[in-house]
């Protein structure tokens, strides 16, 4: 069972306002579930599998304003991951970061849980670099579009959209993307 638990850290004026429109926007999400707003500042959610938290979670990088947690509990305890993922964020927490824990009785549980906070790290940090043309190549490929595709949408050459992908790091993406599913998969089963 899989909780993300994620807190405001932008300049928005209208917190609470921000926060509940935020909440209905990543609702929309494949997998993701119900984003409910927690407080003033923060958003829970219950995502459905390892995809559906690496999706909500980059979602939330992207819009750069968040302090993420996310809480794992392989005994499909939704009350346990719910209490990892408030837990291990805290009281504080920067925009940006990512912070991971398993209740699991495994000693190894705390590296796994660092692993997957790292390969967060390592994500946002590609996508936090891109361009706004980066953006809308690398939205469109993960939308599942073809380069063919993307470059007749945006009215570039297929060549412009392939140098745009690489300039934008979309295939550490990629590889990222993978690395942080299968470390959550893994958690999940520990």
């Amino acid at each position: 069972m899989f909780a993300v638990h994620a807190r405001y850290r932008g300049r928005s004026t209208r917190r609470a306002e921000h926060v509940r429109a935020s909440g209905a926007a990543l609702s929309r999400l494949d997998g993701v579930g119900k984003v409910v707003p927690s407080g003033v500042e923060e958003l829970a959610a219950h995502p459905r599998d390892a995809v559906a938290v690496t999706t909500l979670t980059l979602a939330l990088l992207a819009a750069g304003d968040w302090s993420i947690g996310i809480g794992v509990s392989p005994a499909s305890d939704r009350e346990a991951a719910a209490v990892a993922a408030a837990g291990v964020l805290g009281k504080g927490g920067r925009a940006g970061t990512v912070r991971a824990r398993i209740r699991t009785g495994d000693p190894g549980g705390k590296e796994l849980s660092d692993d997957i906070a790292a390969a967060f790290t390592l994500l946002h940090h590609v996508i936090s670099r891109r361009s706004p043309e980066g953006r809308e190549a690398t939205n469109l490929m993960r939308a599942g579009w073809t380069q063919v595709e993307a470059a007749a949408e945006l009215g570039v050459s297929k060549q412009a959209i392939n140098q745009r992908l690489q300039a934008a790091g979309w295939h550490a993406e990629e590889a990222g993307w993978s690395l942080a599913v299968h470390l959550l998969q893994r958690a999940a089963r520990d």
